[in-house]
């Protein structure tokens, strides 16, 4: 290792020409984690930075800096064929430490586990990391994930400064690295897919106990994530009076263009190049940021992205400006009204298909949304959806009633040309492998729809049908 030192830093390095690299690097300030990645060689590097703030945090840094630990632990994961980013060196300052490795050019595991599938080569893979980590002791304490990578098939294990390595792993070590890997996407597995993970892993007599602390976890993680929706951290940055979703800093700063809605509680407005939601309560805001951050580490991706929120003052309402998906498609009940006349059966099946498969998913993911009219659901390119109204999504286990409640919300708000052949497809499609009375919940649900009318924005405006 060659010792560097520039900027008050000093580096300790396996490779000298890494030092001029490190010298044009710029400065750092504010926030806990920085971000840099450099062109070097034939490739590029990734170069992490902690911030330490505090009488702890400047303790920590002197006894075991963050980017030490990492490259450490990097190291010796290596030496058991456990990929991670190959770690080149790294660095500590007063306040601050750095880790430097290579970038890996991939895609966090469930972003490509949801959006690309893959699932019989994933599913396994994920086994086989995991069992690795049991055979030789790892713990890695953040295992959530996104800190996995996949990258041209293979998995790659990262932000490893949590990690602790022992000679063998407690029954709560273990269990702490299934629950917090499985924890966002085991409700989207099979029971088939469940049984061959197990299997795979090499201890099937550990599942019931993983289910169990995965509904615990689950609940603690996503609140956690919505304290700290105001905070800066490594998805949040402060720009002055407003809180940006890191990476989307230029975002959102388009000119009026026009009013899109007005009520009792919100005003939408569109922008150049946004969409912005004003509240007209505090309250609202906040619930609506929270859970656009939550959902954000979930990489659920069921809602426009978010670009920043302002909060009120005292003489200003707060809002959050977010993506304008209006260009790209519609709201459910318009989309159906203008579209659904011109679909054959082969069109129409896979539109419900489509979008049952969306709600499994979601509601796998044990997210609900409270005002499940058609109005809330955004069609994109026929077969990709969003939810509006982000306030009204709530982060529950889904019963009967739930389902009910939300499958008599769509029933009544869709219009009455969708027959009911394919209503019921819609049903049996959605409520498969669901542990529920199928026919009771069908029965309850029809009776409850005919109470009321369909009642929806079509393309000329608001409509009134009688069933």
């Amino acid at each position: 290792m060659k010792e560097f030192r520039t900027k008050g830093m000093r580096w300790l390095l396996e490779d000298e020409g890494l030092a001029d690299v490190l010298g044009r690097l710029p400065e750092v300030s504010g926030g806990r984690r920085h971000y840099a990645t450099v062109p070097y060689k034939d490739g590029k590097l990734f170069i992490k930075t902690f911030v330490e703030k505090g009488a702890l945090g400047a303790l920590r840094n002197r006894t075991i800096p963050r980017g030490r630990k990492e490259y450490e632990t990097g190291k010796r994961l290596a030496s058991i064929a456990i990929r991670t980013p190959d770690c080149h060196g790294y660095g500590v300052g007063s306040n601050r430490s750095c880790v430097i490795q290579d970038w890996v050019d991939g895609e966090g595991f469930v972003h490509v586990f949801f959006r690309h599938g893959y699932r019989e080569r994933l599913i396994p893979a994920l086994a086989e990391l995991l069992r690795r980590l049991k055979e030789n002791g790892v713990c890695h304490n953040d295992l959530h994930l996104d800190n996995v990578l996949v990258s041209e098939g293979i998995l790659y294990l990262i932000d490893l400064h949590k990690t602790k390595m022992k000679d063998a792993l407690s029954d709560k070590d273990e269990l702490s690295n299934l629950t917090h890997a499985l924890t966002m996407i085991y409700e989207d597995l099979s029971g088939e897919e469940k049984g061959l993970f197990f299997e795979l892993y090499g201890n099937r007599g550990i599942q019931k106990a993983v289910e169990g602390e995965i509904a615990r976890l689950r609940k603690i993680w996503i609140e956690s994530k919505k304290k700290r929706a105001f905070q800066e951290t490594s998805k949040i940055v402060r720009r002055g009076e407003r809180l940006y979703v890191a990476g989307m800093e230029d975002q959102g700063s388009g000119v009026f263009v026009e009013a899109l809605k007005s009520d009792k509680k919100v005003k939408v407005e569109r922008y150049g190049d946004h969409i912005r939601k004003i509240y007209k309560g505090r309250r609202r805001l906040e619930r609506a940021w929270r859970n656009h951050i939550a959902l954000l580490y979930l990489n659920a991706a069921i809602i426009p992205q978010a670009y920043y929120v302002k909060l009120p003052s005292l003489f200003s309402d707060g809002f959050i400006a977010m993506e304008d998906l209006g260009g790209q498609g519609r709201e459910l009940d318009r989309y159906l009204d203008g579209s659904y006349d011109a679909f054959d059966v082969a069109q129409r099946h896979r539109f419900i298909d489509a979008f049952s498969g969306f709600m499994k998913r979601v509601i796998g993911q044990g997210i609900v949304h409270s005002d499940m009219k058609a109005c809330n659901i955004f069609v994109v390119n026929n077969d990709h959806f969003f939810f509006l109204d982000v306030e009204d999504i709530g982060f529950d286990a889904t019963d009967e009633a739930v389902i009910k409640r939300m499958l008599v919300q769509l029933n009544n708000t869709i219009p009455k040309k969708v027959p009911a052949r394919d209503r019921l497809r819609l049903f049996a499609q959605w409520t498969r492998s669901m542990n529920v009375d199928r026919k009771r919940l069908l029965k309850d649900i029809i009776q409850e729809s005919l109470k009321g009318e369909i009642v929806y924005e079509g393309v000329s405006g608001l409509m009134r049908e009688k069933w």
